[in-house]
């Protein structure tokens, strides 16, 4: 995951991705940086494909991985629920005759709902495979710093821990809390009493 990241910061792109594992929110952190990376704004409703592997039938596959890119270098499909693919359909056999030779001006962005954990074998062999697992909880704190940066909160380091402690590392539930933090005046520092208030959870008073 973290070599993904990098990668893309440096702006290498992979004609073919394959993500999957339990944490969906780091998903589509790396599927947006995918499309800033490599569509341009001003053209990406032209040149973005999204489905569900589920809902495409073998022919829409090839036309959606071998379609020109309009005005652009390259177009981007991304196929969410490939795991709909894990029994032998005949849209996953397009899919993987495509990966033998794929298309040097599409890139392909399959993504792994968290509900299926297994890895599918035969796609990872021909794409960037990542898998994305939970945050340890002291990332997780990184995380939520980087978070509240980009809502514009200013959060503690210390409130972004008790923070942690309280909700746990699962992302989703995370930025569902950092959603209620950032109606918070921006220029009032969020401290960890104020964070405790909020949750009800107050560090030192309360069992966990």
């Amino acid at each position: 995951m973290d070599a993904l990241f990098r990668s893309l910061n440096k702006g290498q792109l992979a004609p073919v991705y394959y993500f999957h594992g339990p944490e969906d929110v780091l998903k589509d952190e790396a599927v947006r940086t995918i499309l800033d990376k490599a569509l341009d704004p001003g053209l990406r409703d032209l040149n973005l494909d999204q489905r569900s592997a589920a809902q495409v039938d073998p022919d829409e596959v090839h036309a959606l991985c071998n379609t020109l890119p309009m005005m652009a270098e390259r177009r981007v499909v991304l196929l969410r629920d490939v795991e709909a693919w894990k029994r032998k359909t005949k849209s996953r056999s397009a899919f993987l005759r495509y990966l033998d030779r794929p298309s040097p001006q599409t890139l392909v962005i399959l993504v792994q709902g968290s509900g299926d954990d297994g890895e599918d074998r035969e796609l990872a062999r021909g794409s960037y495979e990542v898998r994305f697992d939970g945050l340890p909880p002291e990332r997780a704190v990184n995380w939520v710093l980087h978070q509240a940066g980009r809502l514009g909160l200013n959060l503690e380091t210390a409130a972004a821990d008790h923070l942690v402690r309280s909700v746990g590392s699962d992302l989703g539930a995370l930025s569902s809390e950092l959603a209620k933090l950032a109606s918070l005046p921006a220029d009032v520092p969020v401290t960890a009493e104020r964070v405790g208030e909020l949750l009800g959870v107050r560090q030192g008073e309360t069992p966990w």
